[in-house]
């Protein structure tokens, strides 16, 4: 195990955070940010528990992050395993039973003495479309110092919370825990920041040529029901980071029937698979003997990649609120895909 002693602290603080119960008095959306000066990163922590789930704190890594956070606590429709596409570090309190082996052998190492909890530290980092591992060197130095931090704010908030939202500040607008230097001394004192989250950009690789080979197709009424997600059966490939497979299908809405799917990865990366996606929708819609009218996506992101080279092609994308037919063709699919397991 690398860094004993760093873990030794986080195993200590996590054991100092559990007898605080700050999941007693702090919602989970009750966001403050923590500047962390090894990587100069700003994680965003929301402690859960309050609603008698999991009792954990996140440490959500930027503004994307931070934006992915609210979109899964805004949006009641959203999957819940979308939480594994939000860049994080997450610190839980699990029963034994639940922990890996790598996570004991952390624990006994660092000497920890479960015996004043009722439940044992887990810490993983959750890299979009990655199986939660443990964090890096650099990443678990940031979550070391975070913790100070957490303990800082959580402490004071038991007394009383106003401080973290003051009146004064819009709702974009956060209390982040910075360090700076007054004199010789590193001192650390609250700042409030306003947090914009950032477009992402993306370069689609749709040709002209296969925005041709669409529009020469026959078009039809139907409408298609398309959607990429994550499907909960890791891949684990020797000398390859352990992975979540992704399916991207497409349905036809009256019927129900599987018009065409393929199956991603997240690698190299999660922003590099999404960039794929409008290549292999058009291939997808070539190999039809028709193309559709409309296809229909839940999805912002997918929305954007596709509607203006698609449009081009005389296929009208339109973003909706729900999807039956792709809905119930997922879970078709997840059903037959566990009964072969």
């Amino acid at each position: 195990m690398n860094n004993p002693e760093i873990w030794t602290e986080i195993h200590r603080m996590a054991e100092e955070l559990y007898m605080l119960q700050p999941w007693e008095y702090m919602e989970e959306t009750d966001i403050f940010g923590v500047r962390a000066n090894l990587s100069g990163k700003t994680y965003f922590i929301s402690v859960m528990g309050s609603g008698d789930q999991i009792r954990a704190i996140s440490a959500y890594e930027g503004a994307p992050g931070l934006y992915g956070f609210w979109e899964l606590e805004d949006n009641p429709s959203i999957r819940p395993e979308s939480v594994l596409l939000i860049p994080h570090i997450m610190l839980s309190f699990v029963s034994k039973a639940i922990l890996d082996k790598t996570q004991k052998e952390i624990l006994k190492i660092t000497g920890f003495d479960k015996r004043k909890l009722r439940e044992w530290p887990e810490v993983q980092r959750i890299i979009p479309g990655l199986v939660p591992a443990i964090p890096e060197e650099s990443y678990l130095g940031d979550f070391a110092e975070i913790l100070i931090q957490v303990l800082n704010i959580c402490s004071r908030a038991k007394h009383d919370l106003n401080f973290l939202f003051p009146e004064k500040y819009n709702e974009d607008t956060y209390l982040v825990r910075e360090s700076v230097l007054r004199g010789k001394k590193t001192v650390w004192t609250d700042k409030y920041r306003r947090v914009v989250a950032e477009p992402e950009s993306f370069d689609t690789g749709i040709k002209n040529e296969d925005i041709e080979e669409m529009k020469l197709k026959r078009l039809v009424r139907n409408v298609i029901q398309a959607d990429c997600r994550l499907i909960p059966a890791p891949i684990r490939e020797k000398g390859k980071p352990d992975c979540f497979p992704f399916i991207l299908m497409i349905a036809d809405k009256k019927t129900g029937i599987i018009e065409g799917l393929e199956t991603l990865t997240p690698l190299p990366d999660y922003h590099s698979m999404v960039e794929r996606l409008p290549l292999v929708m058009v291939r997808l819609i070539n190999k039809l003997k028709f193309k559709p009218g409309t296809i229909e996506v839940t999805d912002e992101a997918l929305y954007e990649l596709l509607y203006r080279e698609f449009s081009m092609a005389g296929i009208k994308v339109i973003q909706v609120k729900s999807m039956k037919s792709i809905d119930e063709a997922f879970e078709s699919l997840i059903a037959d895909l566990a009964g072969k397991g």
